[in-house]
């Protein structure tokens, strides 16, 4: 019974419990539909709601949480439905029968209460408690001149800067530069970067200013970090929420733009360790010294290069305006590569006129104080502010003194000024006031107003933007005037002017007389240039200036001072530099001078008057080389004496003390100067020194003794002596006690020394940086260990240690030393010591870590470079991790670079070796490594006989231990030179990874057949040989056959190529028929005439060889087999079948050819069409060479094809050609066959020992087509073509509308150089001609033609036979309207014309006018007009 109720109660519930409630929706119908809408009503209210909120927060610039806009979204879609059903519910009510209006009723029921549960649910969970959150300040990331990140300078720096946040040991990183270089783009763009590449999670970015506001900075990085910090917290408390943030985060970058002095990390908030943080600043001693940054970023100014790109992307389309891109060109060139400089400019000359480009540039070249344009004070304020902020006013008026010095400033020179000036307040003495000016120096550097010069440490410069601002400030705030800097003076200042100025600045190349007076009582400064010229100057002159403490008259000529001069009771500075002096006597009166300079001058006595100068702290006599006397006593009366400059100057001192009867100085007057500190001198003559000679005060010191040393103005260091004694140096106690802090030594010819380091310093030259030593015969070792007294380190600071001819140098070590000896050497060089063996042992060599530059030259014994000491291990390695200059040069007896003492010495002091099959080349021991070495010369350098075979590259330069990538790829350059024995250079395994060499030069080596051997096991070989080779020399190869056996060689960057006497040099890369190796191995073993089938005999620049980029193209040509010696050869040579002509020489700009005896062409029309880049062109020594240029045989189809495309010869020839050099070629007969051709840019046209030229251009056979081939030339060579007339040499065919310079000489049968008639505007900018040994010459300029010339300004003339006159002027008659034509020649010059008879053969008088020439024809002086004058 229970089982029937149970199945009873089953049925019900799936048949009864559906029925109810499917009739449960009919029946609620209505109530369904009516909750439908209240709910919706409720949701669309709650919508509403959360709406506004999230309307509010987007107008707040905050974010809005995902779950608020799902449950917008999810809302929007509920409603949707709901109005469905609504809709519908409508719609059923006016269209359905009942039957399926019951039906819809009861559909749209049951969706209404599925709605309704819908809505209950979104209403439940739409209650939020926040909708928005604020996010992190991304920060603005772009620039007004962002572009400027995309140069390789930029990237280089910030790749560096990369690496350095990658250091886990470093945390503080400095960027510097000066004002406008671009720091903060580029911190921006580091922002990206490392986002980009995930190297951080977060940024933040904060501008620090020179107004310090620590809560600004708080709020900034905060922002960024998406943390909200309240204002009412305290700026300890705001610290330590940020340091919170920081530290829990991992990989945070923090960047602080533009430091100005010591800013608290911990007080920002920032961690010590927590996170990374980049600092910018325009001062490097900020961020290093204060901020103690762990390593720092310099970013210089953009190179030309990139300078112009960045000038040229921010200014548009107007360099396409040729009028204006010469403009444009010089405008962005006083920029100076200041990228806000660039901008600022190129922006606001977008789209404007010429002139207004041109009057930008004069404001760029002359500003003009209180008138700046907006576009100067956007550049210039920026600079300012770094003026304001110096340390003090001292500092600011010394960056002021500075700007008014030119271009290049020497430390000397501000010295002598700011001393002189008195503007160091509590100096005293010179040596208190270089110490002074050496840490300004160092603080304007710092801050980036004074900038580094590259080649002295004792020059630097200031930037261009940066002096104009100076001077600016300078002329404005002080009263500095100057005067011609950068141009010609075209105007004195006015009266005013004058009486206010404190600094007056003279660069007047083109002044040659000053006023007779100048009032001008503040002037304290008085500088002029005078350019070499004889300026006078009245004996009033200096009368208004009693305030003058420095007179600075440089490079004048000048007879004697004026009178005047002894008026300057001030005076504390006198600097007569680089002047050509007479009498200077009048000095000797200006009883308060301190400093006296005659730098340079030619001056040869010195006036007696100087020793009255008992102030005189400095006295400049450098590279006074006509001194040859100074009176006695002169020097010893100035007893103040501080600094005395006598390098390259007066040699001519005498023995003897104060009172004995000289005629000259002499040293012994040195003993009385107690104050002398710094002394420059050079003492030829050893002996004249005095033995009690004692220079114990010395500080600084250039002390050159003997006749064996060239004076340098290069100061390397502070403290040098350069030795060449008649007599041991234990008898020069004076000159002794000076090595104990030398710093650099050169010791020639010294006797009884045998050991440097024992005998001359035993406490092991502890400061010394630089040692030569040369000449010396008795020396055996450097430096002998075994009998030191010390434990300490030798040479611990040496940087540059040089050996030269030291015939008795045994080693120089003996016996070990302590590791870290050598510590800090750089540069190592080593010449002419026969006896050495080696040159450094194994425990030396691992000390060299710093070790840059090692050069080896003629040392006949030497056996290897480095020796293993004995004890060390076999797989001994040696690494010279900075090592980038190695050259060896001349060694016979090299037979490693690393070996072992019995390896190769025995007793009878011969070298062999222990294991000669298995030999390597000495450089390329795989037991050493050069991991950074860049450039690498080889010179006769030879392996012994067991490996003159063709496998010697296989077997010498394949790595074994060691991959060869490690060993060379840095290489940069290659040069081997002078082999007897190497048949090739490199193995293809070597090769592979010498992947950044750029030069490569192979010369003398007369055995070589290949560069490149390409090995057996190399089966896929890469298609890019030396992907980033640029430079190819090729010279005296008398037997190379090819560089490489390749299919297609590849060489993609490379640019210069230059073949010198390879005779036997036929194909560049040999190209074989099949790719099998054993094609490849026949071609290796087999000789060049026994293989024909498998060589295609081409030039060797065939197309098997790609060279996209080629710039310069040198080749002294290779005779070919007689087959070859036809006048298609240029076909064969130039005219290409796989690639097009326009892919190879589209770089080309510089093609040299000399040398050959067999070809009488040189290039094909389709090749030189394509040289669109050639600037020069050189064809030298070419025997049988008829014409230059020639047109192919394309044969009647081709022909037709070609004459429907374009001529042939291109009307617009060598479109960039500058220069062009035709030079011994004896039967050349003309450039090419051609009709109206221009050379637009041609410059310089030089026409040397052609004697069967007559025309440059020869019209074509058939003168009304422009088109010429081959079977025409052929035509014109086998005819004897007369023509009517004589043919000039140029004539109306062609056109030089740029020449500026003709030579033209030994050009036998030139008659007349042109006619009549030439092309428009040729020769119109011609100002210079040359015409020599043209023997048929008959005159220059023929009838109306001299009016083309209009640019002409010399004209020589010179054993011409045959020239009767200059100007043949028949036919010219006087114009009524006496309009005479102005001819702007200023010389004539003519020599050994002995037919001879008239400049002109009438007279030019109402035709032509010369009012400037000056004619120079020596014993011709009474053909010559009375109006012109002579030479």
């Amino acid at each position: 019974m229970e089982i029937v109720i149970s199945i009873a109660a089953k049925i019900a519930e799936y048949t009864v419990e559906p029925v109810v409630q499917c009739l449960s929706y009919s029946f609620y119908y209505n109530s369904n539909i009516q909750n439908v809408k209240k709910h919706v009503e409720k949701l669309q209210g709650a919508r509403d709601r959360v709406q506004h909120s999230v309307d509010a927060a987007i107008r707040n610039a905050e974010e809005i949480e995902a779950d608020v806009n799902r449950w917008l979204e999810n809302v929007d879609v509920i409603i949707g439905k709901a109005k469905e059903v609504l809709e519908d519910e409508e719609k059923a009510k006016m269209r359905c029968s009942k039957a399926a209006y019951l039906k819809l009723r009861h559909q749209q029921s049951k969706k209404a209460k599925k709605i309704v549960q819908d809505i209950d649910e979104v209403l439940t969970n739409g209650s939020f408690k926040e909708v928005s959150f604020r996010p992190a300040s991304q920060g603005t990331m772009t620039t007004i001149y962002g572009d400027s990140m995309t140069f390789k300078s930029r990237m280089s720096v910030l790749e560096g800067l990369i690496d350095a946040l990658g250091d886990p040991s470093i945390y503080v990183i400095g960027v510097w530069g000066m004002p406008g270089v671009g720091k903060t783009t580029f911190v921006r763009e580091l922002a990206k970067q490392v986002k980009k590449k995930k190297s951080f999670n977060e940024v933040a970015i904060a501008e620090v200013t020179q107004s310090l506001d620590l809560r600004r900075i708080q709020g900034e990085l905060a922002d960024m970090l998406g943390l909200k910090l309240s204002d009412m917290e305290t700026i300890r408390g705001r610290a330590n929420r940020l340091n919170d943030r920081l530290t829990k985060h991992n990989k945070v970058l923090v960047i602080l733009d533009d430091i100005w002095e010591k800013l608290d990390l911990e007080a920002v908030g920032i961690p010590s360790k927590g996170c990374k943080v980049v600092v910018t600043s325009r001062n490097q001693d900020v961020l290093s010294c204060e901020m103690g940054t762990q390593k720092d970023f310099g970013l210089d100014v953009l190179p030309v290069e990139e300078a112009w790109d960045l000038f040229e992307k921010m200014g548009g389309e107007f360099v396409i305006d040729s009028n204006l891109r010469r403009t444009a060109t010089e405008v962005a060139k006083e920029c100076a590569g200041l990228p806000l400089a660039l901008v600022t400019v190129s922006k606001a000359l977008k789209n404007k006129s010429l002139y207004e480009w041109k009057d930008a540039l004069q404001l760029l070249r002359r500003p003009a104080p209180g008138h700046l344009t907006k576009m100067q004070s956007t550049i210039y304020s920026s600079i300012e502010l770094s003026y304001n902020h110096l340390e003090s006013q001292e500092a600011q008026f010394f960056l002021l003194l500075c700007s008014q010095m030119g271009n290049s400033i020497e430390f000397l020179d501000l010295l002598k000024y700011s001393y002189g000036l008195s503007i160091f307040s509590g100096v005293n003495t010179l040596e208190e006031a270089r110490n002074r000016l050496y840490r300004l120096v160092r603080n304007l550097r710092d801050s980036c107003l004074l900038l580094d010069c590259c080649h002295s440490c004792e020059h630097f410069h200031m930037h261009d933007v940066v002096r104009d601002v100076a001077i600016l400030i300078a002329s404005k705030h002080h009263n500095m005037i100057m005067v011609g800097d950068g141009g010609e003076v075209k105007e004195w200042p006015d009266v005013d002017e004058l009486r206010r100025c404190t600094a007056f600045s003279l660069f007047g190349g083109d002044v040659h007389e000053l006023p007779d007076e100048m009032e001008c009582p503040e002037l304290k400064l008085f500088y002029v240039d005078g350019g070499n010229h004889s300026l006078q100057i009245a004996d009033t002159f200096f009368e208004g200036m009693g305030k003058l403490k420095v007179l600075d008259l440089t490079e004048m000529k000048i007879s004697s001072l004026p009178s005047s001069l002894h008026l300057l009771r001030n005076l504390r500075t006198l600097c007569l530099d680089g002047c050509v002096l007479g009498d200077i006597a009048i000095i000797g009166e200006l009883k308060n001078l301190e400093i006296l300079s005659l730098l340079g001058s030619e001056v040869s006595q010195l006036p007696r008057e100087i020793g009255l100068l008992t102030r005189i702290r400095l006295l400049d006599l450098s590279n006074c080389s006509k001194l040859e006397v100074i009176p006695p006593n002169v020097l010893s009366s100035l007893v103040q004496l501080e600094a005395l400059y006598m390098g390259n100057s007066f040699v001519q001192w005498e023995n003897g003390g104060l009172n004995t009867d000289r005629t000259n100085a002499s040293l012994t007057e040195l003993k009385y100067l107690s104050h002398l500190i710094t002394l420059e001198i050079h003492i030829r003559d050893a002996s004249v020194m005095p033995k009690d000679l004692l220079f114990e005060k010395l500080e600084r010191y250039r002390i050159f003794v003997g006749d064996a040393w060239v004076w340098s103005d290069k100061h390397e260091t502070s403290r040098e002596l350069k030795l060449k004694l008649n007599t041991s140096l234990q008898f020069e106690s004076g000159i002794k006690m000076l090595l104990n802090d030398i710093e650099h030594l050169c010791l020639d010819e010294l006797k009884g020394v045998k050991s440097v380091l024992y005998e001359l310093d035993r406490k092991g030259f502890q400061q010394l940086k630089h040692l030569h030593l040369q000449n010396n015969a008795e020396i055996k070792h450097i430096i002998n260990s075994r009998v030191l007294v010390t434990n300490d380190i030798v040479f611990p600071a040496l940087e540059t240690f040089s050996l030269k001819n030291m015939i008795n140098l045994e080693e120089i070590c003996h016996d070990k030393l302590p590791s870290t000896s050598f510590r800090n050497l750089r540069v190592v060089k080593v010449e002419q010591c026969d006896r050495l063996k080696f040159v450094f042992s194994s425990s030396i060599a691992e000390g060299l870590s710093q070790l840059q530059e090692l050069e080896i030259r003629e040392c006949s014994f030497l056996g290897a470079i480095v020796i293993k000491e004995e004890g060390e291990i076999e797989d001994y390695i040696i690494v010279f991790p900075q090592l980038r200059l190695l050259v060896l040069e001349r060694l016979p007896k090299l037979m490693s670079f690393l070996s072992t003492p019995n390896s190769f010495i025995t007793d009878a002091e011969e070298i062999i070796s222990e294991k000669s099959l298995d030999l390597r080349m000495p450089i390329l021991h795989e037991k050493v490594v050069f991991p950074n070495l860049d450039v690498l010369r080889l010179s006769l350098i030879d392996m012994e006989e067991i490996q003159h075979n063709h496998h010697w590259a296989r077997s010498s330069c394949k790595s074994t231990n060691i991959q060869a990538d490690k060993r060379f790829q840095n290489l940069s350059f290659l040069e081997v030179q002078g082999s007897g024995s190497l048949k090739y250079l490199l193995s293809s395994s070597t090769a592979r990874y010498m992947v950044n060499i750029k030069h490569l030069h192979i010369k003398e080596c007369k055995v070589m057949e290949e560069i490149l051997l390409i090995e057996e096991e190399e089966e896929i070989f890469p298609e890019a040989l030396f992907p980033r080779l640029e430079c190819l020399f090729l010279e005296d190869l008398p037997i190379l056959k090819s560089f490489c056996i390749e299919r297609n060689a590849k060489f993609p960057l490379l640019k210069t190529i230059s073949m010198k006497n390879c005779p036997k040099l036929k194909t560049f890369a040999f190209r074989h028929a099949s790719a099998n190796m054993d094609v490849r191995k026949g071609l290796m073993e087999t000789n060049l005439e026994e293989n024909p089938d498998h060589i295609t005999l081409q030039s060797p620049t065939d197309e098997a060889v790609v060279v996209a980029n080629l710039e310069s193209l040198e080749q002294s040509l290779i005779d070919l087999e007689e087959k070859q010696q036809n006048q298609h050869w240029a076909r064969s040579f130039c005219k290409l079948t796989n690639m097009q002509t326009s892919i190879r020489f589209q770089n080309l700009s510089y093609l040299g050819v000399w040398g050959s005896d067999s070809f009488k062409y040189l290039l094909s029309c389709s090749i030189a069409r394509s040289m669109v880049q050639l600037k020069n062109l050189h064809i030298v020594n070419c025997k049988v060479m008829e014409e230059i240029l020639f047109a192919e045989d394309l044969g009647e189809e081709e022909e037709e094809e070609e004459e429907e495309e374009e001529e042939i010869i291109p009307k617009m020839l060598f479109p960039r050609l500058e220069g062009l050099m035709l030079n011994d070629l004896p039967v050349l007969k003309r450039f090419c066959i051609g009709s109206n051709i221009e050379f637009p840019s041609l410059k310089q046209l030089n026409i040397n020992q052609c004697p069967k030229l007559k025309t440059f251009i020869s019209r074509p056979a058939n003168s009304d087509k422009t088109i010429t081939f081959c079977k025409e030339v052929k035509e014109m060579n086998s005819e004897e073509i007369h023509w009517n007339a004589i043919q000039p040499l140029f004539s109306e065919e062609v056109a030089f509308p740029s020449l500026e310079d003709l030579a033209i000489s030994y050009v036998d049968d030139l008659k007349i150089i042109w006619h009549n008639q030439f092309a428009p505007d040729s020769f119109c900018k011609l100002q210079k001609i040359n015409v020599r040994f043209c023997e048929n010459l008959m005159n220059i300029f023929q009838s109306n033609m001299l009016t083309k010339f209009r640019s002409l300004k010399m004209l020589t003339i010179t054993d011409c036979g045959s020239l009767r006159e200059v100007f043949d002027l028949q036919g010219q008659n006087a114009k009524e309207t006496h309009d005479v034509t102005v001819i702007p020649l200023k010389e004539l010059h003519l020599q050994r014309v002995p037919k001879f008879k008239y400049v002109w053969n009438k007279d030019p008088q109402g035709i032509f006018e010369f009012p400037n020439l000056k004619i120079n024809i020596p014993s011709y002086g009474s053909l010559l007009p009375d109006s012109v004058p002579s030479g």
